[in-house]
């Protein structure tokens, strides 16, 4: 049993050489053109990157891989791979706030040497030269450079401990950290995502993920190859710009297993119509995995309402669980059974309790663990709690990574947590329960929690709820922060609108509206609010909500594309008091 990841995919290659592909569909007017690489090309590929990679002093260092999209990316990250080189995949950045993103990358990392292409190393080498690195960071684009001599390469020394790359975090609460995953960590969970999902050598991927984001790098472009099957792709842009373009690649290459988080699969039931759908026949899908992301019940039986009659299968849906520093899954629900649903008294909720109801709130079950050990624990006493309490999720097992890359103290606290003198734990950050039959509910962030006179608010359900109010907010991003105004906690809603659905409703008389459903529904005094339009709330490179990023922008009277506010007295003089304060 090969103890490296590279070992393994030699070990595919040798089996499935020509028999086996990634093809990828790059956006030709509003056709999509296919380009194939088999397994025996990507390794060819992989093995003269790595001898040219050999001969780069500044591959000691991590080495970054700013690529758009495409196959060149899955070749520059297994020729790192091959090499022993530490890669750091990351986004193109495009905008200011992407680019202080990289750069801080850049400077964690101690990033010497950029992959990339030839289309975009230009602008990248003069946003380099701009932002101040140039003197020690060297830019290459991998498909105009001489590649080494295949046949030259030989196997590094690599083991499970082998550091294989980081994983930059979100930084939807935080700044990025590097995870720092092994070679060991990979083949851990890609066993795990295996067993999980049901995949063998006869699979079919389709996907669009971004190849920087866990679940694109991971669930998407890596997994195929471990368990020796095939993979169809697509850009995310190219699926943003018509998603129907999904279920096209489905069909088309009777693909049975794909992947997403919930805002993609709420996009398929809402901007796919009926004339897009038409002819299409989705029978063969197998998997559906809904993760990285609040999984909405609403969304999943929109979806499968919505494709039914083209045959998507009711028990399609794998609901799963995961994060960058488990390396991607922890736990998954069982393959061809309806997704879980768990109603429960909203007040009990609170109260970090379950009690099932009619009615109540209803929670997504995201199923049982997968080649790790889960626990429910008290965040503040550090004991573990008993079946049906909410408290942090903990998570122990061969895929929890190694830590933050040069971050000992953190790396200390959020790896190394022990329970009962067994350990070590990670500590997720993240807030759950678990079942009499094992399978773990997802209720929410622990530093996202709402605390408001003493009692304790989810933020996902009142943004849940503020999106249902009307169609100008439907399909829009919002986020619900509290503020500390000394004396009370106050809530603020920032919301983007569509104000082209906004029809005879004015900007105040939604903003009215969404201040007295809050105030209603949640028994909260009224919100704050803040309208914006679209891409006026930040959002992580996976889509995620950046709340601290939002609150810093609000505090400083710098939240972009505002439309309308509402502020309430006291969070108002607490802003004024902000942007006066020095910085």
């Amino acid at each position: 049993m090969p103890t490296d990841f590279v070992s393994h995919v030699r070990a595919q290659v040798a089996i499935y050489g020509d028999d086996r592909s990634y093809t990828y569909h790059r956006e030709a007017g509003r056709e999509l053109v296919a380009e194939e690489l088999t397994y025996r090309d990507l390794d060819r590929d992989a093995r003269a990157l790595a001898v040219w990679l050999s001969t780069r002093p500044e591959a000691e260092h991590p080495v970054m891989l700013l690529y758009v999209d495409g196959l060149d990316f899955l070749r520059a990250f297994l020729g790192c791979l091959y090499a022993g080189v530490v890669a750091v995949p990351a986004p193109v950045p495009h905008d200011v706030r992407s680019m202080q993103r990289v750069a801080t990358m850049f400077e964690d990392a101690d990033v010497r040497l950029v992959l990339t292409t030839a289309a975009v190393a230009e602008p990248l080498d003069s946003w380099i030269r701009d932002s101040g690195p140039a003197a020690t960071v060297s830019v290459a684009a991998t498909d105009t450079i001489e590649p080494g001599d295949p046949d030259h390469w030989r196997l590094p020394a690599l083991d499970g401990d082998t550091l294989a790359f980081l994983q930059y975090t979100s930084g939807s609460t935080s700044e990025p950290k590097g995870v720092m995953v092994t070679h060991g960590n990979l083949l851990h969970n890609a066993a795990a995502m295996t067993l999980a999902n049901g995949a063998d050598d006869t699979v079919t991927g389709a996907g669009w993920l971004p190849h920087f984001h866990d679940m694109g790098l991971i669930g998407m472009l890596l997994l195929p190859l471990y368990v020796g099957g095939n993979l169809v792709f697509m850009s995310p842009m190219s699926f943003l710009k018509r998603p129907v373009r999904w279920l096209q690649l489905i069909d088309r290459y009777r693909a049975d297993m794909t992947l997403g988080p919930n805002f993609a699969y709420d996009l398929v039931a809402r901007r796919i119509s009926d004339d897009q759908l038409a002819g299409l026949d989705l029978s063969s899908v197998r998997v559906a995995l809904n993760g990285a992301e609040p999984i909405r019940p609403r969304t999943l039986d929109a979806v499968s309402d919505r494709l039914a009659p083209y045959g998507f299968p009711a028990g399609a849906f794998l609901t799963a669980y995961g994060m960058a520093e488990v390396t991607l899954l922890a736990t998954a629900s069982e393959v061809g059974c309806a997704p879980r649903y768990l109603d429960v008294d909203a007040a009990a909720l609170e109260r970090h309790e379950i009690t099932p109801t009619v009615g109540g709130v209803r929670l997504v079950g995201s199923g049982r663990p997968f080649g790790c050990d889960i626990r429910i624990v008290d965040p503040h006493t550090g004991l573990e709690l008993p079946t049906g309490r909410v408290g942090e999720i903990w998570i122990s097992g061969g895929s929890v990574a190694a830590g933050y890359w040069n971050r000992p103290d953190e790396t200390e606290a959020k790896f190394r947590a022990t329970l009962a003198g067994d350990g070590p734990y990670l500590r997720t950050g993240d807030l759950g329960v678990t079942d009499d039959d094992g399978h773990l509910y997802v209720t929410g962030r622990l530093k996202d929690l709402l605390i408001v006179n003493g009692r304790n608010l989810y933020p996902q359900d009142i943004e849940e709820a503020v999106r249902d109010l009307h169609p100008a907010l439907t399909g829009a991003t919002g986020v619900v922060l509290s503020m500390d105004t000394g004396q009370h906690e106050r809530l603020l809603v920032i919301h983007e609108v569509k104000t082209a659905l906004i029809d005879d409703l004015t900007l105040p008389g939604l903003a009215r509206r969404i201040r007295l459903a809050v105030a209603r529904d949640f028994d909260v005094h009224a919100p704050s609010v803040v309208l914006v339009d679209r891409h006026g709330v930040h959002r992580t490179t996976s889509g995620k909500v950046q709340r601290r990023s939002m609150r810093a922008s609000f505090l400083q009277s710098r939240v972009d594309a505002v439309l309308h506010e509402e502020i309430d007295p006291a969070v108002q003089r607490l802003r004024t008091t902000a942007v006066a304060a020095p910085a």
